[in-house]
């Protein structure tokens, strides 16, 4: 072949009509790519390959097709023994810088609200948090109401941001040692536990009030015992009698209607408004335990449970 000779291809008919003729030239490369390494040592240097780094030259045409332009952000991934190389998707990667954002955002207002019950005003959480923005961002500040149940009433002319949670939760220890009942909890960001059992006391170590309490303590949950929820001793030896648990049941809700225990399952309502609470008995099952019909009554009066 001379010089100016060229390697002819077969072209589809439907391509031929449409006036498409293809060459490729002796020696020429139609995917030309190249692996170069580059370091910004010399080669005689110690540390050349510490400072070595690979880079791909493509050609200009091919960049021209793609669309590319200096400066976009790239990435790669690895399929077999292929290198795939991508922009990024600068719309997720816009989602996920607001979602870091969003949650960096989230986490300091949840703790501080956690510390007043009573509620804050915007200026004062921006004051105590040190941030910048005049008004809070309105999109944030509706997933804020569902993520950490935030809830913005009017007083005297202001917006108090407080916490007023409507999910009560409830927990059987069967099963757990000490550590990992409380890695449960805190996993779970429990705030508040309260003691369903008549007698607080418990052959299994770390559950009986006092080392409770204390362990409870310093996983940051307050403790409370509210001795008049728990099951009355008689019904509960019947139970263990005659495992009737349709009786045993019964009996417990007429024991609830006292005004006294009324009263108790009031005051469960205020202190979980303000606090994460769980419910706390022994029997892993929620149904075989008298704690269901706390929850029961707890329902009624609008509030979800949750059985962890």
């Amino acid at each position: 072949m001379g010089t100016h000779d060229y390697l002819s291809l077969w072209v589809p008919n439907k391509l031929y009509k449409l006036g498409t003729k293809m060459f490729i030239y002796p020696g020429y490369q139609r995917n030309f790519v190249k692996l170069q390494k580059q370091s910004s040592r010399k080669r005689d240097d110690p540390n050349y390959e510490k400072y070595a780094k690979w880079v791909v030259v493509v050609s200009q045409d091919r960049i021209n097709q793609l669309g590319w332009r200096e400066g976009i952000d790239l990435t790669d991934e690895i399929k077999g023994d292929e290198l795939h190389i991508k922009p990024i998707d600068k719309s997720i990667v816009s989602r996920n810088n607001e979602v870091m954002l969003y949650e960096e955002f989230k986490k300091p207002i949840k703790n501080l609200l956690g510390r007043y019950p009573g509620g804050l005003t915007w200026s004062q959480i921006r004051d105590k948090l040190n941030y910048t923005q005049k008004f809070p961002n309105n999109k944030w500040v509706r997933k804020l109401e569902k993520d950490i149940d935030l809830n913005r009433v009017q007083k005297g002319g202001e917006t108090i941001w407080l916490l007023e949670h409507n999910t009560l939760f409830t927990i059987g220890y069967e099963g757990y040692n000490i550590e990992d009942f409380i890695k449960k909890l805190k996993d779970s960001n429990i705030q508040q536990l309260i003691d369903t059992r008549e007698l607080a006391l418990s052959r299994k170590n770390g559950f009986s009030k006092g080392i409770l309490s204390q362990e409870l303590k310093k996983a940051g949950i307050l403790y409370k015992h509210i001795p008049d929820l728990g099951s009355p001793k008689e019904i509960r030896h019947q139970l263990h009698q005659d495992w009737d648990y349709k009786r045993f049941f019964n009996e417990y809700k007429e024991h609830i209607k006292d005004p006294d225990v009324l009263g108790n399952i009031s005051d469960i309502e205020g202190r979980a408004k303000r606090k994460k609470t769980v419910l706390l008995c022994f029997e892993k099952d929620y149904k075989t335990c008298h704690r269901s019909i706390i929850a029961e009554e707890l329902l009624k009066r609008g509030w979800k449970v949750n059985h962890l």
